[in-house]
C-alpha cells in the first residue's frame, strides 16, 4: 500500500493552499487579458485626473466635470506630472501620460477601471477603457477549482 500517509487534515491543507494559489495566478491571468472596449462614450462614473485650484492634482467623475468646471474646483484636465497617484475616498487613482495620451486607474478591493483619453480644447475625448470587476475573481475562483480538480483526477489516475 504506497497511499500518502499524512493525515486527513493534513491533506486537506495541502490541497486549499494549491487552491489559494491555482485562484491568484488565474485571476492575475484574467486581470491581464482582460479585453480593452474602444469607444467614445463615456460613462458618467468614469474618474478623471485634475490640477485643482490649488495646484495639486484631484479626481473627478466624468458626470461631475461640468459643475466642477463652473466652480472653479479645478484648472486643468492636463495633469502637470507624467505619473502620479492619489488615494480618494473610496479608491485609488494612479496615472501615467504617454504621447499626449493620459491613462488613469480608478480601484479599489472589488474593481478595477482604466481609462486612456485625449485632452482636445479642454475637453476629454475618450480613446478606450478596460473594466476589470469582481468577475475576473469569480472566474479565478471558477479556474481554480477546475484546475485543482484536474490534478487531483490526474492524481487518481498515476
Amino acid at each position: 500500500m504506497s497511499g500518502d500517509k499524512r493525515g486527513i487534515l493534513a491533506q486537506i491543507f495541502i490541497a486549499l493552499m494549491i487552491f489559494t494559489a491555482l485562484v491568484w495566478v488565474w485571476t492575475v491571468a484574467f486581470i491581464m487579458s482582460w479585453p480593452w472596449e474602444k469607444t467614445t462614450t463615456w460613462k458618467p462614473e468614469f474618474r478623471l485626473i485634475a490640477v485643482c485650484a490649488n495646484k495639486e492634482p484631484c479626481g473627478f467623475a466624468y458626470s461631475d466635470l461640468a459643475e466642477a468646471k463652473a466652480k472653479g474646483l479645478y484648472t486643468s484636465l492636463t495633469p502637470v506630472e507624467p505619473a502620479g497617484d492619489l488615494e480618494e475616498e473610496r479608491n485609488w487613482l494612479k496615472w501615467k501620460v504617454e504621447n499626449d495620451i493620459i491613462e488613469v486607474k480608478a480601484s479599489s478591493w472589488h474593481f478595477q477601471t482604466t481609462i486612456r483619453y485625449k485632452v482636445e480644447n479642454d475637453t476629454p475625448v475618450l480613446v478606450e477603457y478596460q473594466d476589470v470587476a469582481a468577475k475576473a475573481f469569480y472566474y479565478g475562483v471558477a479556474a481554480g477549482l477546475f484546475s485543482l480538480l484536474g490534478l487531483y483526477l490526474r492524481k487518481l489516475r498515476g
